[in-house]
């Protein structure tokens, strides 16, 4: 029995409920930040950023969700809020950043797309095809979103066969990846019965401004363009000022430059893509190797570890640390489920020049430790402040000149990108039209001069890490995911044998009156993180990698 049904078998979903008319009221403008995304896309480089879930419809009623059942869904959830119905409205002559508006023509079926996988519907398929749509951008006409439902997994681990999976993706000046994460959660329910058309209403969309309204919301804006450079200048050299007093201070680097890697070049439209999962409850036990580190200290170690083995393979490891650019979330709770982009960053080495795994999370927590409050504190309103320096117009013109010269591609200011995003809370079972929620995976753009993207959430216990990267800088996605693994085996073996050194008996004194022992508590044995991956053609892992089988793709 096929997965989906086609369009012209009956459609049995109950009649929904008379409409609730709503009038919306929207008219927001690009951020700077919002605006760098927007300007900064090439035809290269699609900042696009998305996610991937693994779906079991045998929770569904009837163990069948229908392809008209989940446009129904979709149109009912979306109605919770207006902002998948934005779409962007440009300025005249481009003086100003665009404005989201409402679409007053929204079409549902435009954003859901329906398709098949290709046979064997195995794991390196689907990082086949989520590799090659990544690639592309998104119609800016229409609001910037896009949901890919993917029938016929019939070969991925963790799924049943007949299973499918929903890719989504969403321009980056849209949202950033917890905004994502947030908005992508309204498509999700804590039960498989859903009620179809209760939720349903239509949106009333606000009149579109006419061009002379445009104009006159932008000439007042130009006018105050040097009153706000002013302003903008005087925090940016504020926020300068101390930036220097942190940087030598306590928050002074322990590394001056960038090293140079193969992953510092112009990349190219096409990707391959890889998927790997840690155990939560697992990562916690290896925080015991340094105390005060973090799960993403652990996190960051491991990549780390993975790279270091990666590049060694290739005989292309700097003799100093990668350094990675670790985005940090500044979206307070009343921003949840906006628009826009509210993050900083933090930069810092990685530790790839450390071979030993303990040494190596004890440098890279005592960097993070530095490096939050930096981003937070200072690098955030810093950033903000250089782009409102800068009239709309100028931005977009150095924009459009650094994608045709392409300087950052020539010149190394980060290696790679790690950006944990919080994932979904609980253990509370999700659904999407019925089908359970089994796993989540991110995807992160990738730009010139950072041709290697990490991106982590977690759904239940499990921590998932999504990698894209540039195909023709790393056509073997299976032999890099198998160094993860192997990098995360080093810091489980170093745990086993913390334990073991623990539970030893303590040697007594000859005349002590203390009868009793020492005893440490018991360890459970971690369970080994499950792999996901991909790369086309035959197993290219190296014979000493820890993982028995991979099944590897790339696109």
């Amino acid at each position: 029995m096929p997965v989906f049904w086609c369009e012209s078998i009956l459609w049995t979903v109950p009649p929904p409920l008379p409409p609730v008319s709503t009038r919306t009221r929207l008219m927001k403008q690009l951020t700077p930040m919002d605006s760098h995304f927007f300007y900064f896309e090439a035809p290269n480089q699609p900042m696009m950023i998305g996610s991937l879930w693994l779906c079991d419809q045998q929770t569904a009623p009837g163990g069948l969700v229908r392809h008209k059942e989940i446009l129904q869904y979709i149109a009912d959830r979306l109605n919770a809020t207006s902002y998948f119905r934005r779409r962007l409205v440009q300025t005249p002559l481009g003086l100003d950043d665009p404005y989201w508006l409402d679409d007053p023509n929204f079409d549902l079926e435009y954003h859901v797309r329906h398709v098949g996988l290709p046979q064997p519907g195995d794991w390196r398929q689907l990082c086949i095809f989520t590799a090659r749509t990544m690639s592309r951008s998104v119609d800016m006409r229409r609001a910037p979103w896009e949901v890919y439902i993917i029938e016929g997994l019939n070969n991925v681990e963790g799924v049943p066969p007949g299973s499918f999976a929903v890719l989504i993706r969403f321009h980056h000046a849209y949202v950033d990846g917890k905004a994502a994460v947030e908005l992508s959660e309204a498509l999700m329910e804590t039960t498989a019965q859903h009620e179809y058309g209760r939720q349903n209403r239509v949106v009333v969309a606000e009149r579109a401004p006419s061009r002379l309204e445009l104009w006159a919301r932008t000439t007042p804006r130009m006018m105050g363009q040097s009153l706000r450079s002013m302003k903008a200048g005087l925090k940016f050299s504020r926020k300068s000022f101390e930036l220097i007093k942190r940087l030598r201070g306590d928050a002074m680097p322990e590394q001056r430059r960038v090293p140079r890697t193969l992953f510092n070049t112009e990349i190219t439209p096409h990707r391959s893509y890889g998927g790997f999962e840690w155990s939560i409850p697992e990562l916690k036990q290896l925080r015991q190797l340094c105390p005060g580190a973090s799960l993403n200290d652990v996190v960051l170690s491991i990549i780390a570890g993975g790279l270091r083995r990666y590049l060694l393979q290739r005989h292309a490891l700097p003799s100093e640390s990668l350094v990675s650019m670790c985005p940090v979330s500044l979206r307070p709770e009343e921003a949840k489920k906006d628009c826009g982009n509210l993050i900083s960053a933090m930069f810092i080495g990685i530790g790839t020049d450390i071979e030993d795994p303990v040494e190596r999370l004890t440098a890279v927590q005592r960097r993070t430790a530095k490096g939050i409050p930096l981003a937070r504190e200072v690098l955030y309103e810093l950033n903000n402040s250089a782009g409102e320096m800068l009239p709309p117009s100028v931005r977009a013109l150095s924009a459009w000149l650094q994608n045709k010269a392409r300087l950052t591609g020539r010149v190394p200011l980060i290696n790679t990108l790690i950006t944990n995003v919080p994932g979904i809370p609980g253990m509370t079972p999700q659904y999407f039209a019925g089908a359970l929620i089994r796993q989540v995976y991110p995807v992160v753009p990738i730009v010139d001069g950072m041709a290697i993207s990490h991106g982590i959430t977690g759904i239940y216990d499990r921590l998932n890490l999504g990698v894209l990267a540039d195909r023709e800088v790393m056509p073997d996605m299976d032999v890099y995911i198998a160094c993860l693994e192997a990098s995360t085996v080093e810091f489980r073996e170093r745990l086993a044998a913390l334990s073991v050194q623990e539970s030893a008996p303590s040697v007594q004194e000859p005349h002590s009156d203390s009868a009793g022992k020492r005893r440490s508590p018991r360890t459970r044995k971690p369970a080994p993180s499950r792999l996901k991956m991909a790369a086309e053609g035959p197993d290219q892992r190296p014979a000493d990698s820890p993982v028995a089988s991979l099944v590897a793709s790339k696109a």
